[in-house]
């Protein structure tokens, strides 16, 4: 919902706003989430009969291989109540077996599209898919095949935990799922994906899931490590329906992407497949290459933005059928005041929903492009991850594209947009994906347009200075040529850390770059918690915040004049990442790095002189 300003005032225009630390707005009306919007529409998962059903679109051969419990080592008895026998673990077994039901694990070869892949699942109809030594010998027999075959290797999780009956032999499987996981990904150049398709819990929650290049889920999945009892137990307080559904987890960042069911997540490991497939050497980008856009500059010169019905969106870019279509606002008239005019420019960067985004880049500036997030449909608002991150290519050139994106309000006829704000959780992600971008060995691609990561203390109590940190060592230490786009705004630490000054870094002509958001800035020059208008006009008209100042202080390589049609822009970002790419790529590795780290050693602007 949208709450109204307070004492009944009238909602400032999104072009007077101001906006105060971090490129907060003031003025504007702000956004409160509605409460469970995520579980909109949210199914039951019957994950036995899923599994099957997957099995069947991916045309699955389970491996000869199968191992069983011979003989029980722990000894643990469940002991009968009044009128019934204890019970051993391979009573249990036996029981299960009779039952025509085999071990939790399975594994073999399948197919998806015209990508065979290595699968490994677990089943919920089997100990409730508990976490044994059966499933680590499978898991690491899946993930041996996966190398011996050079195939991408994609496993699919439900289970309740750790087996009580193996106690720590069985503890100790997630140690083992890390160990074949981590030497997949040292062997194989290619995707290690994590499915969850049901309940997911405990050990397996912990250890293989996460260490997956990728995340993702069914709606009706539930994830975490204690599941809800535990921690009713250990807390006392009952855990709120929904806290631990695969939607909530998406809003964490512990998963990547949720799909609507079996039939979409199939769908989406093929793109997955297909768009990390690195090209032929005949099909490499050259100076001669002149890939063909998907699309092309029209002649409206606003975007079009879609506001379709509340829940979980994506992460295709189709349009919600009952999806109703807003513009931004015209832009103002520049004033004729050039300090003015530049207090205008950083308003503007703000909240100018026709200014393009990463989203907007990675579709538009790209030949294709697949989405690695989703986003969340609430009333009158489109709201984004603060950093999400993409596969695109250029012909046949897959790029890693992460970075921030903003989210966007409607108000009345029109549409504002929000600023990007990550956490630590953005960040992690953000090195996630450009771990994998890394071991697949494709170029990255960075997108900037932030004053600043969130300023809470709940993100200072989860690190946010230290993922910060690690993020802009993530970016300079990157294997593969970095390209760097500064799209909006660059503001402070937050803003450095998607922005790494490595080996080509591009401006749009209208982006700014501030060491700290200039409302902010002002209030530590004039030391008052209120800057006036005119501190706030003085500060920005003098800190040389342009990119035309940065290019003049040799901190950016490149500035991109930016048309009033967003599609003629990305046209030309468009024209120059692929310049500089072709230039970066013709490089040695070792020269490249090199050249990278007398670039970053020399970042100074200033002379200097020595005493």
């Amino acid at each position: 919902m949208i709450d109204k300003p307070e004492n009944g005032a009238t909602p400032l225009d999104p072009l007077d706003a101001q906006f105060y630390g971090e490129g907060i707005p003031v003025g504007l009306p702000t956004f409160v989430p509605k409460i469970g919007a995520h579980l909109h529409n949210r199914r039951k998962v019957n994950s036995p009969q899923e599994l099957l059903d997957l099995q069947e679109l991916v045309h699955f051969k389970s491996s000869q291989q199968a191992w069983s419990i011979r003989k029980d080592l722990i000894g643990l008895i469940r002991r009968g109540s009044a009128g019934e026998k204890d019970e051993s673990y391979l009573d249990k077994l036996r029981r299960e077996t009779k039952r025509g039901k085999a071990e939790s694990s399975t594994y073999g070869l399948a197919t998806i599209g015209d990508h065979p892949i290595v699968l490994y699942a677990m089943n919920w109809d089997f100990f409730a898919g508990s976490l044994g030594v059966v499933s680590g010998e499978a898991f690491q027999a899946a993930a041996d095949l996966a190398i011996s075959k050079n195939l991408p290797f994609v496993s699919v999780y439900v289970s309740s935990g750790v087996r009580q009956h193996e106690n720590f032999a069985g503890l100790t499987q997630m140690t083992r799922m890390v160990e074949a996981i981590r030497h997949y990904k040292e062997k194989v150049q290619l995707p290690q994906v994590a499915i969850l398709l049901g309940n997911v819990w405990g050990g397996v929650s912990a250890s293989a899931v996460p260490n997956a290049d990728l995340i993702l889920a069914t709606s009706g999945t539930d994830y975490g490590f204690a599941g809800p009892n535990v921690i009713e137990a250990f807390e006392g307080l009952s855990v709120p329906a929904g806290s631990q559904s695969a939607e909530a987890n998406l809003l964490d960042r512990n998963i990547d992407v949720v799909l609507r069911d079996v039939p979409a997540l199939v769908r989406y490991l093929g793109d997955i497949l297909g768009a990390t497939a690195r090209p032929e050497k005949s099909a490499q980008l050259s100076s001669a290459t002149k890939p063909t856009l998907r699309n092309v500059a029209g002649p409206d010169t606003r975007r079009t933005f879609d506001f379709g019905s509340v829940g979980i969106h994506g992460p295709d870019f189709a349009v919600d059928p009952e999806a109703e279509f807003v513009r931004p606002s015209a832009t103002r008239t520049p004033s004729p005041d050039p300090d003015d005019a530049l207090v205008e420019r950083y308003q503007d960067l703000m909240t100018d929903a026709n200014r393009i985004d990463l989203e907007f880049i990675a579709r538009y500036a790209f030949t294709e492009t697949l989405a690695l997030y989703n986003y969340v449909a609430e009333t009158n608002f489109k709201r984004y991850p603060a950093v999400v991150g993409a596969i695109a290519k250029i012909g046949a050139q897959p790029f890693v594209v992460v970075g921030t994106q903003p989210s966007y309000q409607r108000i009345g006829d029109t549409v504002v947009k929000r600023p990007s704000n990550p956490g630590p959780e953005d960040f992690d992600y953000m090195q996630r994906v450009l771990e994998m971008g890394e071991r697949l060995g494709l170029p990255a691609l960075f997108i900037t347009d932030t004053l600043g990561a969130r300023p809470t203390l709940e993100s200072e109590r989860r690190g946010q200075s230290r993922a910060i940190a690690k993020a802009i060592l993530k970016g300079i230490d990157y294997s593969q040529p970095v390209i760097t786009v500064v799209a909006g705004a660059l503001g402070s630490g937050g803003g450095l850390a998607t922005t790494p000054l490595a080996d080509h870094v591009i401006m749009l002509e209208k982006a700014m770059a501030f060491v700290a958001e200039p409302r902010s800035a002002a209030s530590i020059l004039y030391k008052t918690a209120t800057p006036t208008h005119e501190q706030v006009k003085v500060t920005v008209s003098t800190m040389r915040s342009t990119a035309a100042d940065q290019l003049d202080l040799g901190l950016v390589d490149e500035v991109v004049a930016e048309d009033a049609n967003p599609f003629v822009t990305a046209e030309s970002l468009h024209a120059s990442i692929l310049k500089a790419y072709v230039e970066l790529a013709a490089m040695p590795n070792k020269k490249l790095r090199q050249r990278r780290a007398d670039r970053i050693r020399g970042l100074r602007a200033f002379d200097l002189v020595k005493h």
